[in-house]
């Protein structure tokens, strides 16, 4: 099972929960980014992968409450900034020139490119490009909130390229507000 592969699996699997799910009661968002052709050196400096996400913190008006680092034998860094709206978290492997990071807010709502549930694809230097051909201007760190923070981990890991799937986390309403499940597509 490749890498590529795997992500894509659990990808397919998100988008089907999220297409069969009632309306949330909004808790916060969770955004899922793949750095991509990032350099080795970066991907395998923990002082590199913490800044990273240090600014992305700084750059979402996050606050962070601790962290947590940890480089492998080998290759490899994970880090793990707790949040007191939830966390930040990264795992790379230098060699492919990739980073899984996951960023979770409980904060207000976050303009993030091409929408709930619709994976955005980047090469940078460029703009977002989403599952209908649409291009969306990327941001920059300076922009806050999560689009801010997503802008900042590439930024700081010098990626070229991203993929970008986010979602509303939160609560189904109590089961006598609960109304038919809604129609495919219209989440």
């Amino acid at each position: 099972l490749t890498l590529a592969r795997a992500t894509s699996m659990c990808l397919a699997l998100l988008l089907a929960a999220a297409e069969s799910s009632l309306p949330l009661e909004r808790l916060g968002t969770h955004a899922m980014l793949e750095v991509l052709d990032a350099p080795f050196d970066a991907l395998n400096s923990t002082d590199r992968v913490l800044g990273a996400l240090r600014a992305a913190a700084a750059s979402g008006n996050l606050t962070v409450l601790g962290e947590h680092v940890h480089a492998f034998p080998v290759m490899g860094v994970s880090v793990l900034l707790l949040l007191s709206e939830s966390h930040l978290s990264a795992h790379t492997w230098p060699e492919r020139g990739y980073a899984a990071v996951d960023l979770f807010t409980c904060g207000p709502p976050s303009s993030l490119p091409c929408g709930e549930h619709r994976p955005a694809r980047r090469e940078i230097p460029g703009d977002w490009r989403c599952p209908d051909d649409r291009s969306v201007p990327a941001g920059s760190s300076a922009g806050g909130g999560l689009a801010g923070a997503v802008e900042a981990v590439l930024e700081g890991l010098g990626a070229t390229g991203a993929r970008l799937l986010w979602l509303e986390r939160g609560l189904p309403p109590p089961p006598g507000e609960r109304g038919a499940a809604p129609e495919k597509g219209e989440l």
